[in-house]
């Protein structure tokens, strides 16, 4: 740990408790140490239970805020949570939404190069600074499996209905699994046996997209029933949204690296940053999820409890894409450079130009199915066995696709900046289709992923009842975990076949929705676009493959007579993980004081199993595609395993009634994303400036690992409540891409790999509150606010914990509502500061020069209505993003925008019944 950011920590620590000791002597203790060892995760149905008879039933938002709080004052370690106002009624759509409210939490909406699009939902959360990877998202205490190459979870395969509660736990015990050194998230279901006998709750609205400009619907039902002894229950849900969105984008790729440039006033010409080439384009997609869930409940006995649950979720995303695609590397004349090194205008043409229709679905099955067996034969010992399966599948290959046609060069484009610092071009003259407009590069591609879990734990507690010990407890756990990937792509000298080639006008159509895109100005006229199927129907029409010399119609029926993708064996393989461990935890406490102190101990074995195919040469076909050829295949097996012992302490005192003083302590670890440790290769022999490269695996990786420090004081009053807390992570085993220079084939490659060879300190600081102003005279009785910040700096060098922490990221969520009679207002604005995401040193006129990536600023205004027409019947409306925000990344600064991109505001209305 740095030893500047250890006193800092200390010193902060000593502070707190001093003047919480100080308090002490003013105030008696909290009566919430009679329970100091309720967990938040042996209690998961304490939300949704009934309340009992009082003389104030607070019902509503301001219920859910006291509930959450109440979560937060009962546990035996520091967790932050999100409570459903009522049986499925989360108080945001997205799950990711609504825990973004949590301090420390942030989500993001932005794609990857046209993969991985989110629609303007968030589908990964990150945690104090760490990126997804480094927080562990479980379903009823359980982890399930994921659609994608990793372990991070995407929230949006879950709808916000199916879940009652969402625990963030910042500081871990003994007791809960190993894997998330930022956080571990919970996503709690409702139980039948808690709520009342026959229940039934059903919602229906519609949601309209701004951009897109359609309505599509949603709607959920929840029923549960228990038996009149309750000694049975059953519960089922359902939710299903077809929405339809609209994402409109220009991307800039190049800006990574200077380039030389002719101007009219320095010979020979300078250095300056301008893009390789920019993309203009229009994204229409279709979210299609169809969920549901059952849960069954037996208590044949006082003391033996048996719960069964099974989860589906069907996410279907089926994306078009279509832009203009221009290289803006010819630059010849009136080069025009700032004082930033970036180019800001030339004139003379284009070096090609294109149009292009790519597609990226994700078709994703998740299933789960448990059963929980929970049995206390005294009133002192309690013993649970948990036993679950869970599988994810993405099925992408063959169905993403990439099809392009070329104008070739434009000699008469010129290009500026504009407004936002975007890129500009005019003079690109008529763009309609023309003998000028030929087929380039044509491909099926994508990768399935699969993921299996199978998991068993036992848990043993026996409660002691005397002196300060509280109890004791202890467990054993295993699992196994089988991460699979293949790729496929059109084979290249398919792809070569059909280049070159003149397409019939009527498969081209005007692409309307990209005209004056963000305000350039540009395709007043619009650009034609076309579709990938109708091309590729065409080219293996009779006639054009009529026109193949025997060679090429002997390639085409080798691979079936079409595009079918193949498998690349390469840049395939599988990764089964087993996992067995146990942990022995002690809890104690006084009188207003309560502890836990345990050891976990985790064993992991892995085994990666795929192929090597060694690279045999490179050609490129006429228009610079490149045909990569391999050698044999050849099997391959690696394995890999290690062991950890992971010490946790928690320690609360309630000093006074109203103020309640948290510390921690903890040895966590995050194992290797699954896709690094498998054995393939992905290679990319397409020119440019990133030149031949080859990123690999590495089965041999180890877990990154980090000693966590904790401390939080919250005064609370009622619902009310203030909190500060701190916190320290020493990391260690950060994993870094290696990077080294190959010669294979006569050609000289850059082959990149992940190994673990980095440390870093954080350090950070939450705060957070809420209030609620009933003394307030009515009607302003109503009002309430929440707000919440959070503040991470690292320390060990920013190189070092490259990719996995936000430079210094700030976030902040600001919420206000009002609920008074049949009336429930909310607004929330959420933010989060610009950030790097990849450093990038280069050379710059011979010096070194910084051009990192960054991220930009990004805040959210969000508001809903609610008006309860009946007591059971409720309507509502919704407003997503209603200040328009547009996602933004740029190089260096600010006049180099890399990606900007935006889904407009989203509207929801709606009703809801509930019986």
């Amino acid at each position: 740990m740095n030893m500047r950011n250890r006193a800092l920590f200390a010193a902060l620590l000593t502070t707190t408790c001093w003047a919480a000791s100080g308090a002490q002597a003013q105030e008696g203790p909290s009566g919430l140490a009679a329970s100091p060892n309720a967990s938040t995760q042996s209690t998961p149905s304490s939300a949704t239970s009934e309340a009992p008879s009082q003389d104030i039933v607070v019902t509503g938002f301001r219920a859910s805020l006291s509930k959450a709080l109440d979560v937060k004052l009962r546990s035996d370690h520091i967790v932050d949570s999100i409570v459903a106002e009522d049986i499925g009624k989360l108080p945001d759509q997205n799950i990711a939404e609504a825990i973004e409210r949590i301090p420390g939490v942030a989500v993001s909406t932005m794609t990857v190069n046209g993969n991985n699009a989110t629609a303007g939902e968030p589908t990964e959360i990150s945690v104090r600074g760490l990126s997804p990877e480094f927080t562990t998202a479980l379903y009823n205490g359980r982890v399930l499996a994921t659609d994608s190459n990793g372990r991070e979870f995407n929230f949006d395969i879950l709808p916000a209905e199916l879940i009652a509660r969402v625990d963030v736990s910042k500081s871990v015990t003994a007791e809960q699994p190993e894997g998330g050194i930022a956080a571990t998230v919970d996503m709690i279901t409702a139980r039948p046996l808690d709520l009342r006998r026959n229940t039934f709750v059903v919602s229906a609205q519609g949601n309209y997209d701004q951009q897109r400009g359609q309505i599509s619907p949603q709607g959920s039902a929840l029923f549960s029933t228990k038996t009149a002894d309750g000694r049975f229950g059953a519960l089922v849900s359902f939710s299903y949204i077809d929405r339809k969105v609209e994402n409109r984008r220009i991307y800039s790729d190049g800006y990574q690296n200077p380039q030389t440039v002719n101007t009219a006033t320095v010979p020979g010409g300078v250095q300056g940053f301008g893009p390789a080439y920019t993309e203009y384009e229009a994204n229409a997609t279709n979210r299609r999820r169809i969920s549901g869930e059952i849960n069954l409940q037996f208590r044949p006995t006082d003391t033996l409890l048996i719960t069964a649950d099974g989860l589906y979720s069907k996410l279907d995303v089926n994306d078009n894409t279509q832009a203009f695609f221009t290289g803006n590397n010819g630059q010849s004349s009136g080069v025009t450079v700032n004082g930033n090194h970036t180019i800001t205008g030339y004139t003379g043409g284009t070096s090609y130009s294109a149009i292009v229709n790519y597609i990226r679905p994700e078709l994703a099955v998740t299933k789960e199915a448990g059963i929980n067996i929970k049995f206390d034969p005294s009133s002192r010992l309690s013993m649970t066995l948990d036993g679950s399966w869970s599988t994810a599948t993405n099925n992408n290959g063959g169905n993403q696709s990439w099809f392009e046609s070329d104008y070739g060069a434009l000699p008469n484009a010129t290009y500026s900046l504009g407004p936002n610092n975007l890129p500009v071009f005019t003079g690109l003259g008529d763009l309609s289709p023309s003998v000028n407009l030929k087929t380039a590069y044509h491909a099926l591609e994508g990768q399935d992923f699969s993921d299996e879990i199978y998991q068993g734990d036992f848990k043993l507690r026996y409660k002691i009842g005397s002196g300060i010990f509280r109890s004791i407890q202890a467990g054993a756990n295993y699992s196994e975990r089988t991460k699979g990937l293949v790729t496929v792509k059109t084979p290249d000298n398919v792809i070569a076949l059909f280049q070159g080639l003149t397409l019939p006008s009527n498969l081209y159509s005007p692409v309307s929705d990209v005209s004056n895109l963000f305000g350039t100005g540009m395709f007043q006229t619009p650009f034609p676009g076309f579709r990938n199927a109708a091309v590729m129907n065409y080219l293996l029409s009779p006639a054009v493959v009529a026109t193949l010399t025997p060679g090429q119609k002997a390639a085409l029926d080798a691979n079936g007579g079409g595009f079918g993708a193949v498998v690349n064996q390469g840049a395939s393989g599988q990764v089964k993980e087993r996992t067995a461990g146990g942990f022995v935890e002690a809890s104690f406490g006084g009188s207003h004081w309560s502890g836990n102190i345990g050891v976990r101990l985790t064993h992991t074995d892995t085994d990666a199993t795929g192929v090597f195919q060694a690279i045999t040469g490179v050609t490129y076909t006429d228009a610079g595609y490149p045909q990569v050829s391999y050698g044999p295949v050849a099997p391959h097996t690696q394995s890999g395993s290690y062991t950890e012992v992971l010490p946790a302490a928690n320690f609360k005192d309630d000093l006074t009634s109203n103020l309640m003083l948290q510390v921690a302590v903890a040895k966590t670890l995050t194992r290797p994303t699954l896709y690094d440790l498998m054995i393939m290769q992905s290679v990319n022999a397409r020119q440019g400036a990133g030149g031949l490269t080859i990123a690999q695996g590495n089965p041999g990786l180890k877990p990154m690992k980090a000693w966590n420090f904790d401390a939080a004081l919250t005064w609370h009053r009622k619902s009310n409540f203030l909190s500060v807390a701190l916190f320290q992570k020493s990391l260690s085993d950060l994993e870094y891409t290696g990077t080294t220079t190959q010669q294979i084939a006569g050609q000289t490659w850059t082959v990149t790999q992940p190994l673990n060879l980095n440390s870093s300190d954080l350090i950070g600081v939450e705060v957070s509150g809420q209030y609620t102003f009933t003394s307030l005279p009515a009607p302003f009785d109503g009002l309430g606010v929440q707000a919440n910040a959070s503040y991470v700096h690292p320390s060990g060098g920013s190189s070092s914990v490259q990719g996995y922490v936000d430079t210094d990221p700030v976030t902040y969520n600001l919420i206000g509502f009002y609920e008074k009679g049949p009336i429930q207002f909310r607004m929330a604005y959420n933010w989060r500061n610009a950030y790097i995401s990849q450093h990038n040193a280069v050379t710059l006129n011979g010096r070194p020069y910084e051009n990192d990536l960054f991220v930009s600023a990004y805040g959210e205004l969000d508001a809903s209505l609610n008006i309860a027409v009946t007591k059971n019947l409720t309507v509502f409306v919704q407003a997503l993003n209603l200040n328009n925000e547009r996602a933004v990344r740029y190089w260096g600064t600010t006049d180099r925008i890399g990606d900007y991109e935006g889904y407009g505001r989203r509207f929801g209305f709606g009703a809801r019944a509930k019986f």
